[in-house]
């Protein structure tokens, strides 16, 4: 259910249109960049596309599938804190609704994966302190992975069948091909390249 309080008494004239595309969102990078780059346009409506996409989340009963859904709220985070939008706060607002409920459904493979963006979305400040303590709380409270250590192997972490990445690894693996690292961790914000679509 959406959650009240968030001032939403309008209805959004997008909602459809997002509940659509989230439920055609796919593993592929391309279009997880692509509903993002969707989200950040419609920034004037951060809080409705946060609540349809948490109301989503929450409905979703695959793990895997809402391990895909926080892939897309890390890359709409992660780019709205770069680029300052409302959309990164919108969207962390909602994870304490989100990330318990994945957590505890998951495998221990996912589960790494959603304690490892945690990790992340704090070293970076993608989420403001107290949230990432009242989620890491709900979660258990135990203690956070260090974000540059993989929560995976790193073969896992290679192009899976299909063409697909895991999204918070492909992006940094993009970004450090671009700066001309080696395979070294970065602690630098997140950043997309967005292809034309």
């Amino acid at each position: 259910a959406l959650s009240p309080g968030l001032g939403l008494t309008m209805p959004w004239s997008k909602e459809k249109d997002f509940r659509e595309k989230l439920s055609k969102l796919s593993e592929s990078q391309q279009s997880i960049q692509t509903l993002s780059h969707w989200v950040a346009f419609h920034k004037a409506n951060a809080a409705h596309a946060a609540n349809v996409w948490a109301d989503e989340a929450q409905r979703a009963a695959d793990p895997h599938r809402q391990l895909l859904l926080v892939y897309l709220a890390n890359d709409v985070m992660q780019n709205s804190r770069r680029k300052g939008t409302p959309c990164a706060d919108a969207f962390a607002s909602q994870m304490a609704n989100v990330l318990p409920a994945a957590h505890a459904a998951a495998t221990p493979t996912v589960r790494a994966k959603l304690e490892r963006l945690l990790s992340i979305w704090e070293e970076r400040a993608v989420m403001p302190a107290p949230q990432v303590a009242e989620v890491r709380a709900a979660l258990g409270g135990g203690v956070p992975p260090p974000a540059s250590a993989p929560a995976v192997p790193p073969d896992s972490q290679q192009t899976q069948p299909g063409g697909r990445l895991d999204a918070e690894t492909a992006g940094g693996r993009n970004r450090r091909k671009r700066d001309g690292e080696s395979g070294q961790a970065t602690h630098r914000p997140h950043s997309t390249r967005h292809s034309a679509s």
